[in-house]
């Protein structure tokens, strides 16, 4: 019984060392996906914005099949140089699988929403899910900018549905701005800025 008790204790603390040198184990630019999504989605959001208001013609809304291009176009231009020996931990698996499953679903509903007849909210929808995964993943990596931008996100999501059409990309754009954005450059300053 004791032994168990030694092996259990073992297994917590590894668990424990092994979150703590995931959270310290910051590289440079750590903030690179949560910047280089939310700008992409920010800049996707202005020239969707403008092109359905200039034209007055909702099928400019196709514009929207421009934003996973242009995020994936952004990680890949600001992608640094991989450290050799370079370890992928559980935390990692962990975040890359909360953003396969948040990304696979905004997509899907995106598509929904784009060629269905349905009519679904879903600067809404995309805010609150995208909300979701920024604060669970700032709760995992342990950096409260990250969680607080992600539920400032969630709090604001409800405010895109009762606002008037023309603004609610305007509220959609201030969500993205406090959940990616301004976390991201806080998270690039930090890694980038160890403290000694």
């Amino acid at each position: 019984m004791e032994e168990r008790k030694l092996e259990a204790a073992e297994s917590l603390a590894l668990i424990g060392r092994m979150i703590e040198n995931t959270r310290s184990r910051m590289v440079r630019n750590s903030g690179r996906p949560l910047l280089a999504w939310g700008y992409a989605t920010v800049l996707t959001t202005l020239v969707v914005w403008g092109a359905v208001a200039y034209f007055r013609d909702a099928h400019w809304n196709y514009l929207w099949m421009l934003l996973p291009l242009l995020g994936w176009l952004l990680m890949w231009l600001t992608r640094g140089k991989k450290p050799e020996g370079e370890v992928r931990t559980f935390v990692d698996r962990v975040i890359g699988n909360v953003w396969l499953v948040m990304g696979l679903t905004a997509w899907f509903v995106s598509m929904l929403s784009l060629f269905s007849p349905m009519r679904l909210p879903i600067l809404f929808i995309i805010l609150l899910m995208m909300g979701m995964g920024t604060a669970i993943t700032g709760l995992i990596i342990r950096f409260t900018p990250v969680t607080a931008g992600g539920i400032a996100a969630i709090v604001i999501a409800p405010f895109s549905m009762i606002a008037p059409n023309m603004w609610q990309p305007l509220l959609f754009i201030a969500g993205f701005t406090v959940m990616m954005i301004i976390p991201g450059h806080i998270l690039n300053y930090k890694s980038n800025h160890p403290a000694r």
